[in-house]
């Protein structure tokens, strides 16, 4: 028989935290339920790999024929197959990416000014590693990076590159936007690729809803796809996107890479529901012309929340060298750095929030409307025309 889910490797520490509130380790559920005992319950065939309390749901290693079994049971709401998502790629010289943040208005002046850097707030970066043994790499976040969780059991180290860009661009003290935030790495990737099994991402944000406070900042850029040219199948997982919804409406703002497919982001997991901060891609071939062209690979679509530099920005990667890359993977991060600076800014308004929602909605609001546009300069089709600088 064919395997239903593909194994998930245990989950092991590598470095907790110094936060007091860390009690639980990462991967790891708070209810002391017992997997043996649960299925047992199920008269499961096959094993339980993990249990995901906040949204009442499994991970289970089982065949086809269990999969349909369970499918019928009463007490069994749902069977989802678990899939593999894929990456989604005052300062002088800071780069155009970082150049333009701090603009309101698409005029570059190779500076980036900032009043505040993010300090006391916490952004965990849910990718590929970050190899903090390289002295490059530290140096870039100065003491204000650790890995938390590796879920191939080894160090957190990143082998792949997309983990390290991204926190670069998120709070990189050359690359990045948030200067003075911490940092926590959990890596999620598959050993040196970059793919991850959706139930990873699940068991990060199940534990992050029960063990990070409220105005913790999430980066996701990894997502789902059909490939190029293939964008009216949807694609969409229920158990990923509870397990989002569950950690946002605990106020934490869980900011998601929009996708590299220029489809719509309403048929795909997890950037067509509201409780994700969705990022889309701008390029500077239109700057001159004082517009924020959409790159021609990002994905449009009404729940897109913001555009941010995403094409040719300049990051780290994982040997400590400066590189340029493109994706939405690269401007979801940029506005995690933006979150992290308006909440220091905000006081304790992060700190204190029920839900994530009136997070979002007051970043929005800062944002300009009408700078982004199509790739070619007409006025913007298919997604809200808006531009979040960093003005704080």
């Amino acid at each position: 028989m064919k395997e239903w889910e593909h194994p998930l490797i245990e989950s092991s520490i590598v470095a907790d935290h110094a936060n007091s509130e860390h009690r639980i380790p990462f991967g790891q559920h708070s209810t002391g339920q017992s997997k043996e005992n649960l299925a047992a319950e199920l008269n499961l065939r096959g094993k339980i790999a993990a249990i995901f309390p906040s949204i009442n749901a499994i991970h289970a290693h089982i065949d086809a024929d269990e999969a349909y079994r369970l499918s019928r049971d009463s007490r069994v709401l749902l069977v989802e197959q678990d899939i593999t998502t894929v990456p989604v790629a005052t300062q002088s010289n800071p780069g155009w990416g970082l150049d333009r943040l701090d603009e309101q208005t698409p005029l570059l002046d190779n500076t980036y000014s900032y009043t505040n850097n993010g300090a006391g707030r916490t952004i965990y970066i849910l990718d590929s590693g970050l190899t903090l043994t390289n002295s490059a790499v530290a140096a870039e976040f100065s003491g204000r990076a650790s890995v938390i969780w590796d879920v191939n059991g080894g160090t957190g180290s990143d082998c792949y590159g997309h983990g390290t860009m991204v926190a670069s661009a998120a709070a990189g003290n050359t690359k990045g936007v948030a200067k003075g935030a911490t940092v926590i790495m959990a890596k999620i990737t598959d050993a040196c690729t970059g793919g991850a099994q959706v139930s990873t991402s699940i068991t990060a944000f199940d534990w992050l809803r029960d063990n990070a406070p409220a105005g913790t900042i999430v980066n996701w850029s990894h997502g789902f796809t059909n490939g190029l040219n293939n964008c009216s199948t949807p694609l969409t997982n229920t158990a990923l996107e509870n397990a989002i919804k569950a950690a946002h409406n605990k106020g934490i703002i869980v900011v998601v890479a929009a996708g590299n497919d220029n489809c719509d982001t309403a048929n795909f997991t997890p950037t067509r529901i509201a409780e994700s901060f969705v990022v889309g891609a701008t390029n500077n071939q239109r700057i001159s012309q004082g517009k924020d062209a959409k790159a021609f690979f990002s994905r449009k679509g009404g729940n897109i929340s913001t555009f941010a530099p995403g094409e040719n920005v300049v990051l780290m990667n994982q040997s400590g060298s400066s590189v340029t890359n493109s994706g939405t993977s690269f401007s979801a991060p940029y506005v995690a750095g933006l979150f992290a600076i308006a909440c220091q800014a905000a006081g304790q308004v992060c700190n204190t929030a029920t839900s994530a929602a009136p997070l979002y909605q007051a970043l929005r609001d800062k944002g300009k409307l009408g700078t982004v546009t199509n790739t070619d300069g007409t006025p913007l089709t298919g997604a809200t025309s808006r531009f979040i600088w960093q003005q704080w």
